[in-house]
C-alpha cells in the first residue's frame, strides 16, 4: 500500500476542484461582457486509481503512485447545477437564531456524527424532527437521548441570543402599580412560565413577550434608590437590574 503520498479525504478534493470551477464560471461572467461567444467546461469527469482508508468513521484515500498495484478505481463525474436546483434539493442554512451542533461543546463527538447520519446538525433540525413525533433513540440506534440533547441545544441557542435590556419604567399608582421592562430575548421559551421577584418578594407577571415584560408589585415595596428586580425568564437564563424610582 502506499505510504509516501499525504491521505485526503472526499470532502475537501471535491471543495477544492468546485472551487476552481467557480472561479472559472466567474470569470466568464466578466468575459461575456466584450466577447459574446467563448468556451467553458461542461462536464468534468475524473478517474483515479486510489488506496482507500477507513477508521469506522471516516473514509480517507491515498493517491496510488505510478506502478503500485493494488489499488481501487474511483470515478467522479462532476455536472453543473442551478440556484433553482440547489434550493429545492437542499436545505436552508443555519439562520443567526439557529445553533449548529458543531458550535456546542457540552455535545460529544460520538453523538455529533451520529446526529449528521440522520440529517440534523442544528437546533431547528431537531425542533422539525420533534414535531413530527420521531422517537430519536430508535433512529440514532439508542446512541441519542433526546431530553438530554434538546436541553444541551436550547442552552446554547439561548446563549447565542441572551436577553438584552433597553428601557425600565415604574408606574406607581392607588390601584396598580407596574415596573414596564423594555428590550429584546427578555422570553426565549414560551412553555416556560417566567418568575420575578422585587426588593425580595415574589411578584407577578401579568404579561410576558419577547420585547417586553409587564410586572405587577406592591408600591410600599419600592425605594427611591437601589431597587433590586430579578427576573428568571427560563430554565438558562437570571438576569438582575438595580433601578432607581426617579418619579
Amino acid at each position: 500500500m502506499a505510504t509516501a503520498n499525504r491521505s485526503w479525504n472526499l470532502e475537501s478534493f471535491l471543495d477544492s476542484l468546485i472551487v476552481e470551477l467557480d472561479k472559472a464560471r466567474e470569470t466568464l461572467a466578466i468575459k461575456a461582457i466584450n466577447k459574446p461567444l467563448t468556451y467553458a467546461v461542461k462536464d468534468v469527469n475524473l478517474e483515479m486509481q486510489l488506496f482507500p482508508s477507513f477508521d469506522g468513521d471516516n473514509v480517507k484515500f491515498i493517491t496510488a503512485q505510478p506502478g503500485q498495484e493494488g489499488a481501487s478505481k474511483i470515478a467522479i463525474q462532476l455536472g453543473s447545477i442551478t440556484d433553482q436546483q440547489i434550493r429545492k434539493t437542499t436545505k436552508e442554512p443555519n439562520t443567526a437564531q439557529d445553533v449548529s451542533i458543531d458550535l456546542i461543546d457540552e455535545i460529544d463527538t460520538d453523538t455529533k456524527n451520529t446526529l449528521r447520519k440522520i440529517g440534523v446538525t442544528s437546533v431547528n433540525d431537531l425542533d422539525k424532527i420533534q414535531k413530527k413525533n420521531v422517537d430519536l433513540l430508535k433512529a440514532s440506534n439508542k446512541k441519542v437521548d433526546y431530553g438530554k440533547l434538546a436541553s444541551l441545544l436550547n442552552k446554547a441557542r439561548r446563549t447565542e441570543n441572551p436577553p438584552k435590556v433597553g428601557n425600565v419604567n415604574f408606574n406607581i399608582s392607588r390601584s396598580t402599580s407596574t415596573i414596564n421592562v423594555e428590550g429584546d430575548n427578555l422570553i426565549f421559551d414560551e412553555k416556560y412560565t417566567p418568575v420575578a421577584v422585587f426588593n425580595g418578594e415574589m411578584v407577578k407577571l401579568t404579561s410576558a413577550s419577547k420585547s417586553n415584560l409587564q410586572i405587577q408589585i406592591n408600591a410600599d415595596k419600592v425605594k427611591e434608590e437601589d431597587n433590586e428586580l430579578i427576573v428568571v425568564s427560563d430554565p438558562y437564563t437570571v438576569f438582575k437590574m438595580k433601578l432607581d424610582n426617579n418619579n
